[in-house]
């Protein structure tokens, strides 16, 4: 049975810095699993809830990070349903990053899916733990459209499994379907990339149009 799946990644949280640069401890962990969406990005996640191609969603998932879920009660409000949270669709865990940048520490996580720092998580660690959630939406959602909000990394794990996986001259992971480019190394919040499954088999994957054009 055929089932649709739309990842989003969650609209523009009030400081892009979480998503740049996250420093070492817990305390930092946590805000960046507490960072609020910006008054642009709740106007930008209501909007992308009203177009047409999301319209008649029949279930919504979400990672357990604020700005995930701030974005899926517009799908939920939308579509009259629950959101489902679901810790395995969180972004990947940086970790003790010590005097190592963040730039240093992506390349060599491109570079190396195994690669990981204290107390961190490692691509591959992040790929199967989101793979396996999708797996279970897949087994309660068969047949149904679905949008699942989760992250710019773990989307890019996701992703990875079914799409072709290259760098840029940044070094930084770009990923394609066929002929089209799926991941190209730069996000915009929100983003939407469009699944399409028979059974448990990808049949095609889409990234969607800009907000804009949707």
């Amino acid at each position: 049975m055929n089932t649709t799946i739309y990842f989003v990644l969650h609209s523009e949280p009030i400081s892009k810095s979480d998503v740049k640069i996250i420093s070492s401890d817990d305390k930092s962990q946590m805000l960046n699993e507490k960072a609020i969406l910006s008054v642009a990005g709740e106007d930008n996640a209501f909007a992308l809830s009203k177009k047409k191609e999301l319209k008649n969603i029949d279930a919504v998932y979400s990672s357990s990070y604020v700005r995930a879920l701030e974005t899926a009660k517009y799908f939920a409000c939308e579509n009259d349903t629950i959101i489902n949270i679901d810790d395995r669709f969180d972004e990947r865990k940086i970790g003790l990053m010590g005097d190592m940048t963040m730039k240093e520490f992506s390349r060599y996580q491109a570079k190396d899916f195994d690669f990981k720092l204290s107390g961190g998580e490692s691509l591959n660690q992040t790929k199967r733990r989101i793979v396996e959630a999708t797996k279970n939406v897949l087994m309660f959602e068969s047949g149904n459209r679905v949008v699942v909000v989760t992250h710019a990394v773990a989307l890019t794990c996701l992703l990875s499994s079914w799409c072709e996986i290259g760098k840029n001259y940044d070094d930084e992971i770009i990923l394609s379907y066929g002929e089209q480019s799926i991941v190209d190394g730069t996000f915009t919040y929100p983003m939407v990339f469009k699944v399409e499954f028979d059974g448990m088999n990808v049949k095609s994957v889409e990234r969607l149009n800009s907000l804009s054009n949707m």
